[in-house]
């Protein structure tokens, strides 16, 4: 074997182990914004994040966006759909890939659940990626900071009646102790409830 092949070779496993040391630090977070979340008020919908993947198209081999959804706990209960509350949904969304260095967006989801009788799963990843993303689709804008999402109107049925999104971003590496976590994450998502 070549030292050009073994070079190469070595990077390629490198670039795998940090893939992986960065996947475990994830499951940690995302262990912590939930018990974090729970004493701040926010109550996490479903017990593991959002994500697309593929088995047909390469770029859904490798996960690298990641969709935590809470609510608050002091909303009232939906009739129409058992573990839900009638308020908003906020996201946390980890962008590894998108962006010169990983974000954190901080969203506030707002939907007229009138048409819908289940919680989201893992795989309706796509109907909390697109509204900051698919233009022939919302009308996006940002200011000073604040992303603003409004859906056209022959798509809101498309995405469970979404009536409208707010999000900022924050750098993944800015939180880096559970005082970060309660303060940068929960505490701004709070904020975006009053907008």
């Amino acid at each position: 074997m070549s030292i050009t092949t073994a070079n190469m070779g070595q990077n390629i496993s490198n670039a795998v182990y940090v893939l992986r040391e960065t996947y475990k630090n994830l499951n940690l977070l995302f262990s912590e914004l939930d018990r974090i979340g729970e004493k701040e008020g926010f109550i996490p919908i479903t017990p593991r994040f959002l994500r697309w993947k593929s088995d047909l198209d390469f770029d859904g081999w490798l996960i690298s966006n990641f969709i935590k959804l809470y609510q608050l706990e002091k909303d009232p209960p939906l009739k129409n759909i058992p573990h839900m509350k009638g308020g908003y949904l906020y996201g946390i969304e980890i962008d590894l890939g998108e962006n010169e260095y990983p974000i954190i967006s901080l969203i506030r989801y707002n939907f007229d659940y009138s048409g819908r009788t289940r919680i989201p799963t893992v795989s309706d990843h796509w109907v909390f990626w697109d509204p900051f993303r698919v233009e022939k689709f919302f009308e996006i804008n940002e200011n000073e900071g604040l992303w603003t999402s409004t859906p056209l109107e022959k798509v809101k049925d498309r995405y469970w009646g979404i009536q409208n999104a707010i999000a900022k971003e924050i750098p993944l590496l800015s939180v880096t102790s559970p005082e970060d976590i309660r303060t940068k994450i929960f505490q701004e998502l709070e904020n975006l409830s009053i907008i």
